[in-house]
């Protein structure tokens, strides 16, 4: 295989459905040689930064992750979401449809970011909470234990959801 001399990864071979990546050089706390997760293909996962996907993590259809973002402990990114900045995905969270993750942004614990939701700042989604449609969450917000919010909502600043709620706007 032919690959560019500046190009931080490859894809190798783990299946007919998904390749499994290959650290071409060191970043972060990527050493070169490192096997990573899982991704259909070159465009899911920028080349730049130190983007990485991390464990049996998986990125698909035409999902994307770029800057410093990183995917983690069998979370899943697919459809059109976009994970980039410093945003991490982790433990079994799924992010899908047009969602976006970015900033500093963190989604763990079986949760959800689905439609078109965007979470970015500091905020934290985690413990089975689902953001989905065009609801954001944003500032220091932390959404988690099953909570729901949903609609056009809106949750910034300091906001704290938990505990089985559902915010529809």
């Amino acid at each position: 295989m032919i690959y560019k001399k500046t190009w931080k990864y490859i894809l190798i071979d783990s299946n007919y459905l998904y390749y499994k990546l290959k650290a071409l050089k060191n970043f972060s706390d990527v050493s070169k040689g490192d096997l990573g997760g899982y991704v259909q293909g070159y465009h899911n996962l920028s080349q730049e930064g130190n983007c990485w996907v991390y464990d049996e993590a998986i990125i698909h259809e035409n999902a994307y992750v770029s800057e410093n973002a990183c995917i983690f402990d069998d979370a899943e990114v697919y459809n059109n979401a976009n994970i980039y900045g410093n945003a991490k995905v982790t433990r079994n969270s799924q992010i899908r449809g047009s969602a976006k993750v970015y900033g500093n942004a963190e989604v763990t614990g079986n949760s959800q970011v689905k439609g078109y939701a965007k979470v970015f700042g500091n905020a934290c989604v985690f413990e089975n909470a689902i953001i989905k449609e065009d609801a954001t969450i944003s500032g220091n917000a932390k959404i988690s234990g099953y909570a729901l919010i949903c609609g056009n909502a809106w949750i910034h600043g300091e906001a704290r959801i938990d505990g089985n709620k559902v915010i529809s706007v």
